[in-house]
């Protein structure tokens, strides 16, 4: 649907700006440069991986077999926290069909942290003294942590073996609630961290005196939250295969989000080995949202490896999985604001309580991203913020999608909306009014917005939801519908507004690279390093790769996944890889398109500036009927008898401090039964400020199953621990409770496009982003529709009818 602009005279689609929304995927109106049309940026093309995928050809770790090749599996820990006395591994080593069964005492003495993306961070995000962990442990912090290991000939032979494997334990008391954890005379889950501390992190741009600023504003409100330990939930169980070459090298395949820092860290952390002693390959990725920027089995493959001398795939079953290492991090969160009778915001405070769980992992950068993103969307000259980590007997936190946004909105855009309230203020006027905009310090705040079309986001995303017609106010005079009828069945609209990241500039190491080799029929070879794990990032690269040089989309062949190919990339994670990677690809696009234009104007008699290039075809612009075939050029280039051959290539790269800020606007309209309090979403509509939509069909498709993902997270999604035993009670599909495609409501994207100076083509990041709005949205329209907020997450039905039944009695309550 593309009428949104129409009924609103102050923007046209035509002008180079703002861009009519799409929610069908069509090209955006604006796919222009100087001189003409895009042929690729800004279409809804084909993903170059959707064919091997959907015919059932794609090579997935599960479906590599090598030559000789042994199955891997790991012994875990039936308790929460328990000494090991010993072990005895003797008759598992005598089954026909055994290997090799490792234990603590066969692996390197090297600690390491399951984040590979640890070598990348500044100190104030990630303490060197955190590698905390060794591939198997002599002491169990948590339900499944790995003791030993075994390799065997199949799968039935290396499963009886883990039976046959006998571990004395000691069972030494455990603690499972952050808060607890930090109580004198809890069981300390790591020596060495004296009061389970893992880390404190202070808010790098807190400013200004919090007290007194709190102090002199007229108002303060103050929201509690506390978030759920969402899974990630990917098709694909843990797997990798490892194999030691003749020549001493290692080869490592696995689905790992980031194949150049998993390389580096196996060879420091792990290994001491030489990093160009490891060849990591990428396989087939079965979906990833965060989990797989963490080390998997592959340590325990390659150990495995190395004492066999043969090839040795190890995998994980669904329910080794969600009993086992990766899962969104737990924050309890308070944030205080201050505010002017008039609406401004004068101050914000944000805390935050990290269960980091048995091993530290994510968990600092996760609490450093939540604040960064949390107190970075509005405008306020007072701001703090201040993380504590904390190591508890639960299983270890990873990266999650929104990597701490997510968290932070759910208690941020509530405090937003009562301090609206307060002011007696509609919430949307209060966000236009406080939030930042180009020109003013981004969430990394030493660099400044360079675009920012929040604003437009939140009017075109209300006038879809119906904002002024359905949203009930506070009862004072907002010029709102007025308060919701009572009944069984009460109605609400709420809303949410964010940024994030495109890319990490400032915070990691954002460095990106790539490869363009053009060959002698005008095809060319495009060696990158993103992981594409279902987000359509091999598509859109090949896109800007095409454009850049002026070729057909289908003519780009797409290397990726090996360490040995490609060149250093950071990864994909932090909706970077168009923006990092795009921009290196275009670098290297422009390279190429140049040494073309040279060439041509040769065999033209003219000069590069008089020529273009189009579908392959390089011509003359003031006369198009003088052309001559890039795949001439390029073969010319190569097949020169003289002096002066080469195979035309270009590299191209992107380093930057930056990042590139995108921003977005979430409405829920949602149905109560205050009977049952059960929550039906009606409608979500979600407004992206995108720069520019490399392939508006993927884009729309990351917003949409973001925002499916984010309706798990807000109604039904957890990782329900026992708080007597720590073992993982939800550790299937069955068990933990995701939507269906039948749970689904309507949900409207809206593609803002006002491209970024620094984007390739003016794009900006979007892959995480999809989930963050929706379930604050959803909170506060239960606000509006029953005048209760729900303080953790998800939102059950129990939380909501105790909620309605405590609501006049209850501090809670927020109504008249």
């Amino acid at each position: 649907m593309r009428d949104a602009l129409d009924k609103n005279p102050g923007f046209d689609p035509r002008s180079g700006g703002t861009s009519a929304p799409s929610t069908t995927g069509a090209p955006p109106a604006t796919s222009r440069t100087i001189e003409g049309e895009f042929s690729c940026v800004g279409k809804p093309l084909p993903r170059p991986d959707v064919a091997a995928k959907a015919t059932g050809a794609a090579v997935y770790g599960a479906d590599l077999v090598l030559p000789g090749m042994l199955t891997g599996r790991i012994l875990t820990s039936p308790y929460a926290h328990a000494k090991i006395l010993s072990i005895d591994t003797s008759k598992a080593k005598a089954l026909a069909g055994v290997a090799a069964v490792i234990t603590h005492e066969d692996v390197p003495k090297l600690r390491f942290t399951r984040s590979v993306m640890a070598e990348g961070l500044p100190p104030f995000a990630y303490e060197g003294e955190n590698q905390d962990q060794f591939i198997l442990s002599d002491k169990a912090r948590y339900v499944g942590d790995w003791i030993a290991a075994v390799a065997a000939v199949d799968t039935y032979t290396a499963e009886k073996a883990l039976d046959l494997i006998e571990v004395e334990y000691e069972q030494l008391p455990a603690v499972f609630d952050p808060e607890e954890a930090l109580k004198p005379g809890s069981p300390i889950i790591h020596e060495g961290w004296p009061g389970n501390v893992a880390g404190v992190i202070d808010h790098p741009f807190s400013r200004g005196d919090l007290d007194k600023a709190l102090a002199d504003s007229d108002y303060v409100v103050e929201f509690r939250g506390r978030n759920s330990r969402q899974k990630q939930a990917h098709l694909e169980p843990d797997v990798a295969v490892a194999r030691w070459e003749p020549d001493g090298r290692l080869t490592v395949w696995s689905p790992n989000q980031n194949a150049h820092l998993a390389k580096k860290t196996m060879a420091q952390r792990i290994l001491g080995i030489n990093e160009g002693d490891i060849r990591w390959i990428t396989t087939t990725v079965g979906g990833g949202f965060g989990a797989r920027l963490s080390f998997g089995v592959e340590p325990v493959a390659v150990l495995l490896a190395k004492i066999t001398g043969k090839p040795v795939k190890v995998f994980v079953t669904r329910e080794e999985d969600f009993s086992g290492w990766s899962s969104r991090t737990e924050q309890r969160q308070t944030i205080r604001m201050g505010v002017t009778k008039g609406g401004t915001i004068t101050a914000i405070e944000q805390r935050i309580l990290s269960d980091a769980g048995a091993y530290f992992s994510h968990s600092g950068t996760i609490s450093a991203v939540n604040m960064q993103a949390t107190l970075g969307v509005m405008r306020s000259p007072v701001v703090s913020g201040k993380a504590t980590i904390v190591y508890t007997n639960n299983p270890t936190s990873s990266g999650m999608r929104g990597y701490g946004n997510p968290e932070g909105s759910f208690v941020l855009q509530q405090a937003i909306d009562m301090a609206a309230e307060k002011c007696g203020m509609d919430p949307l006027e209060f966000r236009l009014k406080n939030a930042k905009g180009t020109g003013e310090p981004s969430m990394w705040e030493p660099v400044t917005l360079t675009s920012c079309a929040l604003e437009t986001c939140i009017r075109l995303g209300a006038e879809r939801i119906g904002w002024k017609e359905k949203w009930h106010g506070w009862g004072a005079s907002t010029g709102a519908a007025g308060p919701s009828p009572g009944g069984r069945y009460r109605r609400g609209v709420g809303m949410s507004i964010m940024t994030h990241a495109s890319g990490a500039g400032g915070f990691l190491l954002e460095h990106s690279s790539a490869i363009i080799k053009l060959d002698e029929d005008g095809s060319v070879q495009l060696a990158v390093s993103p992981c594409e794990m279902g987000q359509g990032i091999l598509g859109a690269l090949s896109q800007i790769a095409a454009e850049g040089m002026g070729l057909r989309y289908e003519d780009v062949h797409v290397i990726t996944g090996d360490t040995d190919v490609t060149l250093f990339d950071i990864g994909s994670h932090a909706s970077r890889s168009t923006y990092a990677i795009g921009n290196a690809v275009l670098d290297a696009a422009r390279q190429v398109r140049a040494t073309v234009l040279e060439r041509a104007a040769g065999i033209l008699e003219t000069s590069p500036r008089a020529l273009d290039i189009r579908g392959g075809s390089v011509f003359v612009k003031a006369d198009p009927t003088q052309t001559v075939a890039v795949a001439e050029i390029a073969r010319g280039a190569i097949y020169d008898y003289g002096l002066e051959g080469r195979h035309i290539t270009a590299t191209g790269k992107h380093q930057a401090l930056t990042h590139c800020p995108n921003f977005q606007a979430g409405f829920s309209e949602i149905e109560v039964d205050t009977e049952t309090g059960v929550i039906k979403v009606l409608k979500y509509v979600v407004a992206h400020d995108i720069g520019r939509a490399i392939n508006p069909l993927t884009v729309e498709s990351c917003l949409q199953g973001g925002a499916y993902q984010g309706l798990g997270y807000a109604l039904t999604e957890d990782l329900i621990i026992d708080e007597h035993t720590g073992k993982v009670l939800t550790d299937s599909f069955a068990t933990y409770k995701m939507l269906s495609a039948l749970d689904m409501p309507e949900v409207e994207v809206i593609l803002v496009e006002e491209p970024d100076p620094s984007g390739p083509y003016g794009a900006k990041g979007v892959g995480e982003t999809g989930i963050t709005n929706v379930a604050p949205s959803i909170a506060n329209a239960l606000y509006d529709a029953c005048r209760i907020r729900i303080h953790s997450l998800p939102m059950t039905p129990e939380k909501v009818l105790a909620a309605l039944a405590a609501a006049p009695q209850s501090p809670d309550y927020n109504g008249g």
